[in-house]
């Protein structure tokens, strides 16, 4: 938004506060601004499509559902084009005063020279990397063409096969979606035999679009209490919990693997994603989801509240997905994908001598196993937080109940993500 003081009509000091309490509803703060003298210019950019022209078409209500949001898509028509080139002129913001607005330097937001370091984070900021990384895609057209989705090894982290890495970009604006779009239309245009929305490249685009358009759409869709969509859950309270998921003391290595890999590089595969966040939630631990998404907001790279909010929704199976007794294992999960540990023992180097055997359940493992492989659960591991054979039913117990008391409230519904028990 690039906004522009009218000289001829200064705000004056109860204008404003009037005018920043009546700015406290996002719909209107562009036209309280403007009652100030204020000229706004604030273009559709971050997304492929206005999401209140998609609510307007759709009936005034977000579509919930892929299918129902392609329909509206489809009424609108293709995204406008990205420009070719940046345009000849921006409209004016005016003359910044000397001295102020000025970018802050890193030690003017709390980071000090630790935090200076070469990063071990997996991308590079910048609309160039933005560019080269997508072109390097892009140019990879079987790849595009068989993009799939829920495919893919969580467990692989070098490189990243089955993702493109593109979300920190694209959340950052170094990366445009209607240049994303464009590009993949080209690849599709070549290539007849690819997949199709909602697994497809461009059905992942899709997916951002829609999340975009119901947190425009819901009333408090950042959280449970007042959202409509959102199914109401009688969650615990327990921070001895929320503080050893979000450290990786969780006692299951592969939970505790995919929080760390979190933490130091801001980035995990979405199945990752999924698994820990059903762990925190329905599956394990029965904590509320807006505590999970306030931790993926504090690390991710690419954490984007619209689409944060909305999958923590999903897989707390609280809105857009319903299959509540589908549950990630944490021992049965990751067998599926990383058999010998090695994604476990690159991020939990306390269990790098575990056998291959013991290494998602070390608390199995004999004695003098542990003692051998330099990790004694209770001593140098945590012991799980929970039982997971016996908690995560008791849990979809309690999630029955709570789907019960919510009769009547459709929370969308949408399509089905698999997940392993």
């Amino acid at each position: 938004m690039c906004v522009e003081l009218d000289r001829r009509a200064p705000a004056r000091p109860d204008s404003l506060t009037r005018a920043t309490r009546f700015a406290r509803s996002p719909g209107r703060i562009k036209e309280a601004v403007e009652a100030l003298g204020v000229r706004v210019f604030s273009p559709v950019s971050h997304t492929l499509y206005d999401p209140n022209v998609l609510i307007a078409k759709n009936g005034g209500k977000a579509p919930l559902t892929m299918q129902s949001f392609q329909k509206v898509v489809d009424k609108v028509g293709p995204p406008p084009a990205p420009a070719a080139d940046p345009p000849s002129s921006l409209p004016s913001c005016g003359a910044v005063p000397s001295g102020e607005y000025l970018v802050p330097s890193l030690s003017d937001v709390g980071y000090g020279e630790e935090h200076m370091k070469e990063s071990n984070k997996p991308v590079e900021g910048g609309e160039t990397a933005a560019l080269a990384r997508l072109a390097k895609y892009m140019a990879d057209e079987a790849w595009v063409a068989a993009f799939d989705k829920p495919k893919g090894n969580p467990t692989t982290f070098t490189p990243y096969p089955a993702t493109t890495l593109l979300s920190p970009y694209l959340k950052f604006g170094c990366l445009s979606p209607r240049l994303f779009y464009a590009k993949l239309r080209e690849v599709y245009s070549r290539r007849s035999n690819h997949t199709k929305p909602p697994v497809s490249l461009y059905g992942q685009l899709l997916w951002r679009e829609m999340f975009y358009c119901a947190s425009v759409g819901i009333p408090n869709f950042g959280k449970m209490e007042g959202n409509p969509n959102c199914k109401q859950i009688d969650w615990d309270t327990n921070d001895e919990f929320l503080r050893a998921w979000e450290a990786g003391r969780t006692g299951y290595p592969w939970i505790d693997a995919v929080m760390t890999q979190l933490r130091q590089e801001g980035w995990m595969h979405h199945l990752a994603r999924h698994a820990v966040a059903c762990f925190l939630t329905r599956g394990d631990l029965y904590l509320s989801w807006e505590l999970g998404a306030k931790v993926f907001d504090k690390y991710l790279l690419d954490a984007d509240w619209a689409i944060n909010n909305a999958n923590w929704q999903w897989l707390s199976a609280s809105a857009f997905f319903s299959q509540y007794f589908r549950v990630y294992g944490p021992v049965s999960f990751p067998k599926k994908y990383d058999k010998d540990g090695a994604y476990v023992k690159k991020y939990l180097p306390v269990l790098a001598n575990m056998p291959a055997q013991y290494v998602f359940e070390p608390w199995t493992a004999p004695a003098d196993i542990q003692k051998k492989a330099g990790c004694v659960v209770g001593v140098d591991y945590p012991a799980p937080i929970v039982d997971h054979a016996t908690i995560h039913k008791t849990n979809i117990q309690r999630m029955k109940a709570a789907y019960d008391r919510n009769k009547g409230k459709d929370s969308g519904g949408g399509a089905k993500r698999k997940a392993s028990s």
